[in-house]
């Protein structure tokens, strides 16, 4: 199949423009940026909806069907214990759960070719479960990387407590630690890239970097993770 490459351009400028609205109005994970940037410099390279890991609470039946289910609480940072104490003081409306996941980035290319070498580069830094997901003349080789780093724990039902306000401490400790592992898996995967990307500048994007002022542009995506961490990673 060959990609209609002007039309994918198109879709490139407006998806770029569209990460930068979410990057002002706060939207954006901030340790994801530098990967991100990474990525969109090379001209055949564009990324999508992405997330960097996070901690959330939802009030649902199960975790997994999200059209039953509703966030009442997220973090890109560890999580203390006063921050969810509300689960033991307001009754849900069906249950509540606790979940982290790693980080996921979505991104299409203008090649096979490129897709397949950056799954590949992905799965040595810990985003096993990643794979092609689409693809289209228009749209691209769409790629979503996944590192499997998950986990969920029932907190209370409407009737029941399944943990008590002194155990949450330690299953948050366990949570925080698998939050940062997904952290360094995404640290690694920015080192992987970055040695060899961008294979080809895109001269739109070049451009307009220079006239954005981003200090994140400066740092890793660990150095900014422990930034927004503050005192909660020491």
């Amino acid at each position: 199949m060959r990609v209609h490459y002007e039309k994918w351009s198109l879709r490139k400028r407006h998806f770029w423009s569209r990460m930068w609205e979410d990057y002002e109005i706060g939207y954006l994970d901030r340790d994801l940026v530098p990967l991100l940037v990474l990525l969109n410099r090379d001209r055949d390279i564009y990324t999508t909806s992405s997330c960097s890991g996070r901690i959330v609470v939802v009030d649902g039946p199960v975790p997994w069907i999200r059209e039953e289910t509703s966030v009442v609480f997220k973090s890109h940072v560890p999580v203390t214990r006063l921050e969810v104490d509300f689960v033991f003081k307001k009754t849900p409306h069906r249950s509540y759960w606790l979940i982290v996941t790693g980080p996921i980035i979505h991104f299409s290319t203008a090649s096979l070719r490129k897709a397949l070498d950056i799954l590949r580069k992905a799965r040595t830094a810990g985003f096993k479960h990643s794979g092609i997901i689409h693809i289209s003349p228009a749209r691209g080789i769409f790629t979503e990387l996944v590192t499997g780093v998950y986990a969920a724990q029932l907190l209370r039902t409407q009737s029941t407590s399944l943990i008590s306000e002194l155990e949450v401490e330690e299953l948050l400790a366990t949570f925080n630690n698998a939050l940062i592992e997904g952290k360094k898996r995404l640290q690694k995967l920015y080192e992987i890239l970055r040695a060899r990307l961008p294979e080809s500048l895109d001269p739109y994007i070049e451009s307009d970097l220079k006239n954005r002022s981003i200090r994140l542009l400066e740092h890793t995506p660990l150095e900014v993770f422990y930034e927004m961490c503050g005192d909660l990673c020491k």
